[in-house]
């Protein structure tokens, strides 16, 4: 379902016709430094909760659908999804169980990393239902994060209210859809409060793709001292997932029954089971009205069990870490403004690993395979300078040093320990036009990207010697951006666009093979897109939208043993995707959305030989909302694919066959026709 840009925009419906629109003032986080949206000189996007409550709020596909630039895909239908923001993030699916887990975007909550200092993120604890607020960094911000900053997505809690409530929340659907959820608001003098709780279940509409996932979340801020410029912010996390797994099919057995799972999926029982705890805090002082400091620490026990290729997989791991930022702004007479940004980050996690044999029926055999300990350290800093003269045109610059070390000590054979370490010095500038209510800006910035740590596992022979594959290193890319935000009233009504052209070339692009077991890394490559957002308020009971990405994602110099690649596309990466929806108040408190979405063609292998096809889908909504003194009341029925094609929900990169005769694997069906309904009560 086509997600709108921006709340703000909507808050403009009923403004006199001028010819410029003045945008209420949204804050947004996502370069670290607190700024105004409308200032950013990146492309950036926020999504209210009100824009994805009519949804399944499983995964954070139900958010980021009908974002410019983003390409979000659900696995089987459960939390798990593969998203891919201006190419970035594309390997992240595969053979391998854990290929849910995200590469190459950084997922913060509350602006704390959820990702693992190598660059990962398990999707565990991000809770749709539980966030109000979600911001979409679409430009690479390693220059301020560092490693794997292709995009980012922040979840955040609103906690402007100013009374307490209690909200439950009931949905339920197809394929054994029910999702339970209470969110319980409270005040303690100036302090808020939010305690959230979620149990969803989810049968699969595929053969062995059941999910069921227990969510705690706790948040307080409390400001400290008279002066308003101090808040102290608490978070405790808790989550229990587990999900299995279908595989991916054959083109024969997708298109004689795409709801099967592949066969040895099922044989392996094929699953995850994720416990997973996260305790942290911020600090945020103001020294004056023009210098602020933002201490962050936090600490995520986790106690992870997967079967995968044919080994029963234990992690236990301790991710700890801090950061810190710190921001001060000058101004030299009346036209010229500076500000001047810097901030350090640390992240560790270390744990051990222990694989068991699988027995014939999937369970843990008692043969051990292996006893490893595995560890990875990021650290890094950056410096940011802006300056901004007559309110009007504005210079940004940031410079970061990234160290990233990994080290694996082999208990079972010594000789295969292996430390590995990364280290990159990444800029970015960038030149804006502040017009109002509307900007222009371009930058040009470099991105970096090392292997995660399940990706640097060395192919045969060399897994006989040591535990990291010795060819690989980490991806280097330069963005070049130009975009453009804004809004206007005329006669026609209100308009929001958004819209960006980048360029990246990337040297030592990482490339999964053997069904995601090994990776390569390309010499060169290169993407090129045009995206672009616009919401439509013609009167105050109609709105329109749209979205759409043209992008050419290509190897340049790309050869391995397997062949040469130059000039092919590059794999898991559509050239055109597209959402466009309209919005209709029937009468107050009922609307009824029509939204139609497309995705186009685009390969599965890096020789282009297999690819997945492009599809259309309709979708719709029906919501009914009023509100009196003491009751809130929501409720929603929602449909998706409405003219129930089966399509390709995804696919494997690089995929292997069951056998040197058999057909390649590689498809993931998409989900068929399908309903929601929920209910919200509010007091």
């Amino acid at each position: 379902m086509f997600q709108p840009l921006l709340l703000s925009f909507l808050l403009t419906a009923g403004t006199p016709d001028t010819a410029v629109v003045p945008m209420p003032e949204i804050v947004v986080s996502g370069s670290r430094v607190r700024e105004s949206l409308m200032r950013t000189p990146a492309a950036v996007s926020v999504v209210n909760r009100s824009q994805f409550a009519n949804g399944r709020a499983i995964g954070l596909d139900d958010v980021l659908s009908g974002i410019p630039g983003v390409l979000v895909q659900s696995r089987g239908g459960a939390q798990d999804v593969r998203i891919t923001i201006r190419g970035y993030g594309a390997r992240g699916n595969g053979e391998r169980s854990n290929a849910g887990s995200m590469r190459g975007i950084r997922i913060l909550s509350e602006g704390i990393p959820l990702s693992e200092p190598d660059g990962r993120t398990s999707l565990d604890l991000a809770d749709v239902g539980a966030a109000d607020v979600v911001e979409i960094s679409r430009s690479n911000v390693s220059a301020i994060y560092g490693n794997a900053s292709g995009g980012v997505v922040n979840l955040r809690t609103d906690f402007g209210f100013e009374k307490s409530y209690l909200r439950l929340d009931e949905s339920g659907g197809s394929f054994g859809l029910r999702r339970d959820q209470f969110t319980y608001g409270f005040t303690a003098g100036r302090g808020r409060g939010v305690l959230s709780g979620s149990n969803t279940q989810y049968e699969g509409w595929r053969a062995h793709s059941g999910s069921n996932s227990a969510q705690l979340h706790a948040r307080f801020a409390a400001p400290l001292g008279e002066g308003g410029n101090d808040r102290l912010l608490f978070i405790a996390d808790y989550a229990n997932n587990l999900i299995r797994f279908p595989g991916a099919l054959t083109q024969a057995e997708f298109d004689a029954d795409p709801e099967q799972a592949a066969p040895r999926f099922v044989a392996r029982d094929e699953r995850r089971f994720n416990r997973q705890g996260r305790i942290a805090a911020t600090l945020e002082h103001g020294f004056s009205a023009n210098q602020s400091l933002s201490v962050s620490l936090f600490a995520e026990p986790k106690a992870l069990q997967r079967s995968e290729r044919n080994r029963y997989r234990d992690f236990t791991r301790l991710h700890v870490g801090g950061q810190a930022a710190w921001s001060f702004d000058a101004r030299s007479g009346e036209a010229l403004v500076g500000r001047t940004s810097a901030g350090v980050d640390e992240a560790i996690q270390d744990g051990s690993i222990l694989f068991w044999n699988l027995d014939p029926d999937g369970s843990r055999s008692t043969t051990i395979f292996a006893n490893k300990r595995e560890a990875a350290n990021s650290a890094g800093g950056f410096v940011q300078q802006s300056l901004t003269w007559n309110n009007r045109w504005s210079v940004q610059g940031a410079l970061r040093y990234d160290n990233l070390w990994y080290i694996s000590d082999d208990f079972l054979d010594p000789t295969l320990d292996a430390q590995k370490r990364f280290t990159r010095l990444t800029p970015k500038v960038t030149v804006s036009w502040l017009g109002g209510a509307r900007t222009v800006f371009a930058g040009i910035g470099g991105g970096v990207e090392a292997p995660a740590f399940n990706e640097i596992d060395p192919p045969p022979p060399f897994d006989a010697t040591t535990s990291f594959n010795p060819f690989l290193e980490a991806m280097r890319s330069t963005t070049y951006e130009l975009g453009a935000r804004g809004a206007i009233t005329n006669s026609l009504g209100s308009w929001r666009y958004d819209t960006g052209v980048y360029w990246i070339d990337t040297k030592n692009d990482i490339v999964p093979f053997a069904g995601g077991a090994y990776f390569f890394t390309a010499g060169e490559s290169r993407r090129r897109g045009i995206e672009a957002g616009l919401d439509w308020i013609p009167s105050s009971r109609l709105s329109l939208r749209a979205s759409g990405t043209f992008s050419n994602n290509e190897y340049v110099d790309y050869a391995n043993d397997l062949g040469d690649f130059s000039g092919k596309d590059m794999p898991g990466l559509p050239a055109l995707t597209w959402t466009a929806s309209t919005r209709v108040k029937v009468t107050r408190g009922l609307a009824v959305t029509l939204a139609v979405e497309g995705l186009g063609k685009y390969f599965a292998d890096d020789a282009n030989t297999v690819e997945a096809a492009s599809f259309t889908l309709v979708n719709a909504s029906v919501d009914y909302a009023v509100k009196t003194p003491h009751l809130g009341l929501r409720a929603f029925v929602s449909g998706r694919n409405l003219f129930d094609q089966k399509y390709v929900g995804s696919v494997f990169i690089n995929p292997i066959r069951d056998t040197p005769a058999s057909p390649l694997r590689y498809l993931e069906a998409g989900l068929p026709q399908q309903f929601v309904a929920g209910v919200s009560l509010t007091r």
